[in-house]
Order: C-alpha cells, then sequence, then structure tokens
C-alpha cells in the first residue's frame, strides 16, 4: 500500500492525475476522519461498546473497498495523458443504488437494534464505508496506471 500511495503521489506531481479525481480522493478521506473522529470520541467518552463499533467500522471499510468503490470510474485519458474520473456507467449507477439502500438498510437496522448508540454506530459503518471507497479509488489509479503503462 507504501508504494501505491508513492505512485499516486509521483503521478499528481507529474500533472498525470486529473485534479477532480485528486480532491474527490481527499474529500472521501476528509469525511471518513471527522467521522471516525466523532465516532471514537464517543467510543471513549460516552461508554459505546468499542467491539460492536469497530466490526461496523471493519465491515463498512471492506464494504466500501470491495464494492462501493465501484462508483468511481477511473480511466487513462490519451489525448491528455492523465488518470481522471470517467463518466458513471450502469454499474456505477446500480453501485449509487446500492449504496443508498445500503445505507438506509443499515440506518434502520441499527435504530432497532441498539437505539441508544445507534447514531454513533452508523458514523462507524459510514466512515469505514467511505474510507473503503476512497482507498478502493487510490488502489483504481494503481491498476489504471499499470494497465496502461507497463513499463
Amino acid at each position: 500500500m507504501p508504494n501505491i500511495l508513492k505512485e499516486v503521489r509521483v503521478l499528481q506531481d507529474e500533472g498525470k492525475l486529473h485534479k477532480k479525481l485528486i480532491t474527490r480522493v481527499r474529500m472521501l478521506l476528509g469525511i471518513s476522519i471527522i467521522l471516525a473522529g466523532i465516532t471514537l470520541f464517543n467510543v471513549i467518552f460516552r461508554d459505546t461498546s468499542w467491539l460492536i463499533t469497530g466490526g461496523l467500522f471493519i465491515a463498512g471499510f471492506f464494504v466500501g473497498l470491495y464494492v462501493f468503490s465501484r462508483m468511481n470510474v477511473i480511466q487513462w485519458n490519451e489525448e491528455l495523458e492523465v488518470i481522471q474520473a470517467g463518466r458513471m456507467d450502469a454499474i456505477a449507477y446500480g453501485m449509487l443504488a446500492l449504496y443508498v439502500v445500503f445505507e438506509i438498510v443499515l440506518r434502520t437496522y441499527l435504530s432497532a437494534t441498539y437505539p441508544v448508540s445507534a447514531e454513533i454506530l452508523i458514523f462507524a459503518a459510514i466512515a469505514g464505508t467511505i474510507f473503503g471507497r476512497a482507498v478502493g479509488t487510490v488502489i483504481e489509479i494503481h491498476r489504471v496506471y499499470t494497465r496502461t503503462h507497463p513499463d
């Protein structure tokens, strides 16, 4: 993973990464850090279960990494010689719809099962999901670059 981040930094320094894509990844990381911070605060100071919270964060991370990172279409633009976010295709729209359903079902289930700490548990799951999406986007940037530049 550190090599991928170093590669993304080099691509950014060379101007081979579209600024919109960089902004998208930074926003995802920022939002996930804020939500994780709120969750961590509540686990430490408000006696929320760290086991359930951590499990939801990890589960959300893997769902975000393997499923919801497909919402971001990443492609190589030959004319500009830059990796950029592409237009959403049918699969991406399907993933977006699945993402909305996932959030609604998760919110409904947690509110019914853990009424007192449901909001914090939802924050944990969403933080993990968004963090997984950000990591998945960085991995997809790496895949697109290695696929188009085999050297």
